[in-house]
C-alpha cells in the first residue's frame, strides 16, 4: 500500500504545494489549460492513517511528475448565485493526465496522455466568497 503526498504544514494545510507560475498555462478564450509537473518532491506514507498521524514510521521520500491539459468542448454556461456568493462562467471540457512516480524501489507510470478518458472535466472563471464583486 501506498500514499504519496506532500504532508501537512504547520499550519494544517494538507495535500497542496504551491507550483511556479510557469507550470500553469491557461488561455481561457481558446478554451485551453495545461498543467505540467515535473519531479514533485512527495512523501510516501504507505497508509492515509500514517500520513495523518505519523504512527507507523518515517515516510520514504518520492518523486512525482504528471501532466493535466483541458480543452473545452462546449459553449459558456454562467452561474450566479448571490445567497452564496458564487459566480462563474464555465465550459465542459475533455480533461486528460499522465502521470509517474517513484519511491523507494516502487514506481509506477500511467497510460499516455493521448489513451487518457474524460469522465468529467470544466474549464472557466469563478468569484467567490469575499472575491464576489457585488
Amino acid at each position: 500500500m501506498h500514499d504519496l503526498n506532500p504532508g501537512i504544514t504547520q499550519n494544517g494545510l494538507f495535500w497542496t504545494v504551491v507550483l511556479p507560475a510557469d507550470n500553469v498555462h491557461v488561455d481561457l478564450s481558446a478554451g485551453a489549460a495545461t498543467l505540467e509537473v515535473d519531479s514533485l518532491d512527495m512523501k510516501d506514507y504507505y497508509t492515509l492513517e500514517n500520513s495523518f498521524l505519523g504512527n507507523s514510521g518515517q515516510p520514504t521520500p518520492a518523486v512525482m511528475s504528471f501532466t493535466v491539459v483541458w480543452n473545452a468542448t462546449g459553449s459558456v454556461n454562467h452561474y450566479d448565485n448571490q445567497a452564496q456568493k458564487f459566480r462563474g462562467d464555465f465550459r465542459d471540457a475533455l480533461g486528460r493526465i499522465e502521470y509517474s512516480g517513484r519511491a523507494g524501489d516502487f514506481e509506477f507510470q500511467s497510460a499516455p496522455l493521448a489513451s487518457s478518458t474524460t469522465v468529467a472535466a470544466e474549464i472557466g472563471r469563478e468569484s467567490n466568497g469575499s472575491f464576489y464583486p457585488v
